[in-house]
């Protein structure tokens, strides 16, 4: 999905709403959803430079850095607090000397102001963004106002923070769960 359909499926349900209006309130709510439940992950390089005095974060294009959720060095875990540290969201410090320069791991992030909506995080994560800001656009001042439904888009939107919450929880991992069955004897 592109932010372009998701600002047409928001206009549906308020058609007077300006077609600006929509697309910041799609921005706020995905960088709250990102904020609040670590909604978008990137995987991979996250550290370079680790060995010098200055290592960098890998974000990706059009995000920006919220937190290391977990970082390694080859096979080794790096520890929070022992190995490294985050004093912003954008800087890293190494407190002890890793064996390589490149850092594997993964990094939370939020779409930065500017860009539009990178399309992972509407593929993933559409329906909480467009309900968040049906909820907020319904609270405007405006003609288009209605409490009682901005109520149960707010209800809506909090459901889909808990999923993206329980998905970082279990690593983003797709599908259920097998369990092969007791043999009968």
């Amino acid at each position: 999905m592109t932010q372009d359909e998701l600002i047409d499926q928001v206009l549906l349900d308020i058609p007077g709403a300006p077609r600006a209006t929509v697309r910041d309130q799609l921005k706020r709510m995905a960088r709250e959803l990102c904020q609040a439940a670590d909604a978008w992950v990137h995987r991979g390089y996250v550290v370079v430079a680790a060995r010098s005095h200055y290592p960098q974060l890998i974000v990706p294009e059009g995000a920006e850095p919220l937190r290391i959720r977990s970082l390694k060095a080859g096979d080794r875990v790096l520890r929070l607090g022992a190995d490294y540290r985050q004093p912003e969201p954008g800087r890293v410090e190494m407190l002890r000397q890793p064996d390589r320069d490149s850092l594997t791991g993964e990094l939370a992030c939020r779409p930065t102001t500017t860009e539009p909506l990178p399309e992972s995080l509407l593929n993933d994560w559409a329906d909480p963004i467009g309900n968040g800001a049906r909820w907020r656009l319904l609270m405007m001042p405006q003609p288009w106002k209605d409490p009682a439904l901005a109520a149960h888009y707010h209800t809506q939107y909090r459901a889909g923070v808990h999923d993206a919450k329980q998905a970082a929880t279990l690593g983003h991992a797709r599908g259920g769960a097998r369990v092969r069955p007791r043999p009968f004897i």
